[in-house]
Order: C-alpha cells, then structure tokens, then sequence
C-alpha cells in the first residue's frame, strides 16, 4: 500500500482534492472551484489551518473566500477606491468591500480548473491547478492583461508545499502584487504563550485596514519578533506590517504553542518581502500573510523599490513556494 493517496471527492456539490501522506498522519484538502483554496491541512495529530463551516459556504457565505483556509491573494490585502495608474493606465477595480475599497482581488473565490492530480512514493501527493485571466471577460474588462496562475501543491514527508506560477500571456506589461492568506489554527483561549518568531527588519505603520500611514522603522515589536514574542494578547482585527530580512535565505516564521509543545513552521520565498500579521475576530486563527508589495503600493507616494510595486512584463513568468509544516518542541 502506498504512503500517499490522491483522490476527488464530490462534497456538498463541489469538488475536492484530497491529499494524504499516512506515515506522517497528514492531509490537505484543496476545493479548486472556490479560488483553488487549501481549505484544510492537518499533520501529526496537528489542525494546521482553520477550515470553513462547510466547504459550499465557500461560494455562499458573504465574504467567506477571503476568512479562511488559505486565499490567494491578487492583488493582496486593499486599493483604496478601488482605483490606480501604472505606465499610464488608469485601473478601476471592483469595490468588493463597499463603500471604499477593493480587496484581495477575484482569483481566491473563482474556479480554477484542475490540470492533473496524484501520487506516488517518490514524489508524494500533488494536485497542480490553473486559472487564466484570459477565460474571463468579465475581469479582462477592468483587468486587461491575460495572466495566466498555475499552483501545484504537494505533499511529502508531512510537509505541505505549494509551487505558484504566474506568467503574463500578454503584449503589455501589468501592475503585479500577489500574496497569500493562510488562517493557522492557534489556541488563543489556553491561556498559554504563542510565541511567533518572523525575521522581521522594519514596521510599516499601518492603519488596521493595512493602509500605510507613514514610513518603516525598527520597533520594539519587530525587533521582539527576531527572537520570539507572545502574541497571545495580539488584539482581534489587529494587524501589522513587516519588512522581513533581504537576505540569502528564503524567510521562516515559527508560531510555537508551548504548552502543546509543537510549532507550525511557515517557509516562503524570498521574493515576498513584505508579512501582514492579521487576526480575524471570527475564529480562533493568526494569519502571517506573505505579500511582493505593501497594501496599495500602487497609490503610495514613494518608490517602487521601497514599496514593492512592480510590473510583469509580456512574456514573463514569476515562479514561488511557500511550505507549510509542523514540529515537535
């Protein structure tokens, strides 16, 4: 018998890819017609991310694609008015949180098609998954770039890996910001410590919508964040924003929970330079949301190289990774 299974399940009328290493006592499940979510991980015994009610509230529930399991981000967190130039063009996004903003684009709640699924022992369990901006007119129309996202996760040896890549298939350059939105399951009402450690090197101050209000600095909280700080008291529908270290090494954040002597251990590439820390009043989770640019970095009156915000040229693939993980303390 195999270590690792994939397999489709029809589940409350919608689609879903489960993924399951049994040596490590590991699943994920994946819902591709609902923003291609990880809606669910376990490893170890551990819930790693918090999953909705039901996998339909997914399409049903107001707001519920962004509030949990693991959204992707484009662009991430909000354009204030919805509104913003880049090489000269005028964009004018959706207010999907009215009155005011547009917020973590469209990607995260529409279908993706599924392009293969299955396992093996040498590479574990994968799904690999598509979304082109091209089959959408409807986004073309304020969006007019055919972006085309493929995301492959995989899992092996209890570790959950997911591979992005995301190519303009067009004859223009478009604004890029991408991010993603994880909800890790943390006991908040143990009364226990839960230590976060992020290799944070500044603090942008922020308002908590995540608009920035002013430059990065070193703070206290960063600087406690380098060696661990309790976020225990973090408040609900607070957030922060980091400049994470522009090192050689990809960033890892580490939330130990202490008294349960475990950690979820988070790895992404270095190409996110940016970590929002939000937590929902919803549902006991901390997201640690790795973002390429700060909250609307399109309309902030500083430079690109500060910000983050970029282009995709025509013809051009951006390839990242992000795993997820759970160790013993």
């Amino acid at each position: 018998m195999s270590r690792y299974t994939a397999a489709s399940e029809i589940r409350e009328g919608l689609t879903v890819i489960v993924l399951t290493d049994a040596a490590a006592g590991a699943a994920a499940e994946i819902v591709p017609e609902a923003g291609n979510n990880l809606f669910r991980f376990e490893s170890g015994g551990h819930t790693v991310l918090v999953p909705p009610s039901s996998v339909r509230s997914l399409k049903e529930e107001p707001f519920a694609a962004f509030k949990y399991g693991t959204p992707i981000l484009f662009p991430p967190n909000r354009v204030r008015n919805g509104r913003f130039a880049f090489r000269g063009r005028e964009y004018r996004l959706p207010l999907n949180e009215p009155p005011d903003n547009h917020l973590h684009g469209e990607i995260c709640s529409r279908a993706w098609e599924v392009i293969e699924y299955g396992a093996s022992d040498q590479g574990g369990a994968t799904v690999t998954s598509r979304f082109h901006y091209a089959l959408h007119p409807e986004l073309l129309a304020y969006f007019p770039h055919p972006i085309t996202f493929t995301v492959t996760y995989r899992l092996f040896e209890g570790q959950l890996r997911m591979d992005t890549k995301i190519r303009n298939d067009g004859e223009d350059e478009a604004p890029f910001a991408f991010g993603l939105h994880p909800y890790f399951a943390l006991p908040f009402g143990s009364g226990g410590p839960l230590m976060l450690k992020a290799p944070a090197a500044a603090e942008w101050p922020v308002t908590n919508e995540a608009f920035v209000t002013g430059l990065p600095a070193d703070t206290p909280f960063s600087e406690a964040l380098r060696d661990g700080a309790d976020i225990a008291d973090y408040p609900p529908l607070g957030c922060s924003l980091l400049e994470l270290d522009g090192g050689e090494a990809d960033p890892v954040c580490r939330i130990e929970m202490q008294d349960s002597r475990y950690a979820i251990v988070y790895r992404f590439d270095r190409r996110f330079r940016f970590l929002v820390l939000f937590r929902p009043d919803w549902a006991e989770a901390f997201s640690l949301e790795p973002y390429t640019s700060v909250t609307d970095a399109f309309n902030l009156p500083y430079g690109d190289e500060l910000t983050g915000a970029r282009g995709i040229g025509p013809g051009e693939e951006l390839r990242f990774r992000a795993s997820l993980g759970v160790e013993a303390l």
